[in-house]
């Protein structure tokens, strides 16, 4: 990460300088996000540069789009600046943590089993709710999650993996069990925990408290948030916290007021010659004193000689001063027993979301130990971070994820980093998800018009999924143009379009299949579609098409462009996939490798399966059945010939 990427750079906005409590503390700030960012996690530290220099700061908090930074020197930035991120940081951090593991305040044979290296135990238990929302094998998956220590619950595409574990953690937590549940993303935490709120057992548990959201998040929190929580439980104190600071601000301005008056009068220290008569500019003073007396007592301060009234304003500022340090000590007072009740309200939570990074880096969930560890979109996480979590949970791991989706993002081509970075965890522990009993397959897929989910489950899972998405909804969206009454459509380029490398790097650029989705996807917008999303494996064709799009409508939110990482998890009317590879060159690795688990299969089959009611391929046929006969693009075109419609490009 040092050698190809470098820090990040991330500009700030609206700096304003916050009123510290002790000078010995250095100087905090708050800035605004001009954009968010995920990657911001409280605690790490960072350099923020500005005009006057560069220093180190803390990121003491995330809310919406606000940082808080603290320094441990007095500082005066502007009031923008760039926050320089170091994103390996992170990783130094898990390295250290990974190091403090140990079998006595660790549940290192649940890592150990998760890894393979231990053999999972089973005791048949009796489910305490119906699940009736459930399908037969998501009750499975419940059922599986109860009576194993250990719990593979494999969701592809549409199967309604986050609902099913909305009723896992329902049936856990209503045998007493404490819940840690985790997820790479903020965004797939906040997905589990829209769900997780509907459950009626938790209703009762967030009433109480118990439940808490850890972490960033700009989603609706439902009361778990923790300030949500620690306002509930303990109001009066944030109270009086707000109540003190909105006093200090009042005399931070008194005190900046008594020094412009100050300023403006002649100093009352000193020998004065005494004058059988006062000089007329000694008295009738206009200087301003809103701020500093009350107005009442103005007309006659404004009577009293400059130096009697700047004598007055000192002292008026001495005791101000006084009061100011006395509001400050209340308020460090009030933030430190503010934090102490977080770390209350975290210990005493039966069920905790967050993400893996504050797994292992909240001091807060320093020494936290849960009876269930479960972690969402298993398969992007780096297997380190795997380990640790499952060491925190001393009876069960449940893995939710879907192997055939996208992996964890490794910037290293080193065949060791890719073993240890790169592997999904169904691929070290169940490599052969099918046959083994440990894991639960969700069988029944509620998205994809038939068409489309038979060339995903016949391609990536088997052929056993099951279809049961509203047809109705389905079918009315493959009525639209383009291609009216076709879900499934080849757009064939044969041969009419060019692929060049990027002059920006080993990104692929094809500006006619570029052109060709925008006019997809405007025709489909403008036939009635919602939602479409233009996927290609190339990051700089993407921004060609975001160039046309932006050139061509108005800031239109139903169309969206980008590689395939950016709609997992996702979903959208109409999905138009731009291979973009093309004569001259040759075949990408992104869409000519072979295997169940190469980075191609799972690319194609994320975009495809983003689709609910069209699917759209543009592609050169003929080029990737004579350039890459093997290659999972070829296969994917050649089972969508036989069950789609196919048309060349005009």
């Amino acid at each position: 990460m040092r050698e190809r990427m470098g820090p990040f750079e991330m500009p700030l906005g609206c700096g304003r300088k916050i009123e510290t409590d002790d000078a010995a503390e250095g100087s905090r700030f708050s800035y605004r996000l001009l954009s968010p960012d995920s990657r911001l996690v409280v605690g790490m530290e960072c350099s923020l540069r500005f005009n006057g220099g560069e220093c180190l700061v803390r990121v003491e908090d995330v809310e919406d789009l606000h940082v808080t930074l603290s320094s441990a020197r007095e500082i005066a930035p502007d009031t923008s600046a760039t926050l320089v991120f170091y994103p390996w940081f992170l990783y130094e951090r898990l390295l250290s943590v990974l190091a403090e593991i140990n079998e006595k305040d660790f549940s290192v044979a649940r890592a150990m089993t998760l890894f393979g290296k231990l053999k999972p135990t089973t005791k048949p238990g009796k489910l305490l709710r119906e699940h009736l929302a459930l399908n037969e094998s998501q009750r499975a998956a419940v059922q599986l999650c109860l009576n194993s220590d250990l719990a593979f619950v494999w969701g592809p595409p549409g199967t309604g993996k986050t609902t099913t574990l909305a009723h896992i953690v329902d049936e856990l937590s209503g045998n007493g069990l404490r819940i840690l549940v985790l997820s790479t993303t903020n965004a797939a935490i906040d997905q589990a925990l829209e769900k997780i709120v509907q459950e009626p057992g938790i209703a009762m548990e967030i009433e109480s408290g118990r439940v808490v959201r850890i972490g960033r998040s700009d989603a609706p929190l439902f009361g778990t948030g923790l300030r949500d929580v620690v306002d509930r439980i303990h109001g009066d104190s944030k109270e009086n916290l707000n109540r003190y600071i909105s006093r200090r601000s009042e005399i931070h301005a008194s005190l900046s007021a008594c020094k412009t008056a100050t300023d403006a009068l002649p100093s009352c220290d000193g020998p004065v010659q005494m004058k059988l008569f006062c000089d007329a500019d000694e008295q009738n003073t206009s200087v301003a004193l809103d701020g500093i007396f009350n107005h009442d007592r103005h007309a006659v301060l404004r009577q009293m000689p400059k130096r009697e009234l700047a004598g007055m304003i000192r002292r008026r500022g001495e005791r101000l001063g006084t009061i100011r340090s006395l509001l400050n000590d209340r308020i460090n007072n009030c933030r430190k027993s503010l934090q102490g009740k977080e770390q209350m309200v975290v210990d005493r939570a039966g069920l905790i979301l967050t993400t893996l990074t504050n797994a292992y880096f909240s001091p807060l969930m320093n020494g936290q130990r849960f009876d269930v560890v479960i972690v969402e979109e298993a398969s992007m996480a780096i297997l380190p971070t795997l380990f640790y979590a499952a060491c925190l949970g001393s009876k069960k791991t449940v893995i939710v994820g879907d192997p055939c989706q996208l992996p964890s993002i490794v910037q290293s081509d080193a065949d060791y980093v890719r073993q240890v970075m790169g592997r999904s965890i169904f691929e070290v522990t169940v490599p052969e998800p099918m046959k083994s009993p440990f894991v639960a397959f969700l069988d029944v897929q509620y998205r994809m018009h038939p068409v489309i989910g038979t060339l995903v489950s016949e391609l990536f899972y088997e052929g056993k999924l099951r279809h049961a998405a509203k047809l109705g909804k389905c079918s009315a969206t493959a009525d639209l143009e383009p291609y009216a009454g076709a879900p499934l459509m080849i757009l064939d380029t044969a041969g009419r379009s060019v692929c060049r490398k990027s002059p920006r790097g080993q990104s692929r650029l094809n500006e006619t299949t570029a052109r060709a989705c925008v006019d997809l996807a405007q025709l489909a917008i403008s036939s009635g579609a919602q939602s479409v999303a233009i996927i290609t494996p190339y990051a700089d064709q993407a921004r060609i098409i975001r160039s046309l799009l932006k050139g061509e409508i108005e800031d239109d939110q139903r169309i969206e462009c980008s590689t395939v990482h950016r709609f997992q998890g996702s979903e959208r009317d109409v999905i138009i996939l731009d291979t973009v590879d093309a004569e001259p060159m040759q075949p990408g690795v992104l869409l000519n490798e072979t295997g169940r688990y190469s980075s191609a299969y799972k690319l194609v089959n994320v975009a495809i399966s983003r689709a609910r009611g069209k699917l759209i391929i543009v592609a050169d046929v003929e080029y990737f059945r004579k350039r890459a006969p093997n290659g999972v693009m070829s296969q994917v075109i050649a089972r969508a010939l036989k069950t789609g419609r196919c048309e060349l490009l005009k």
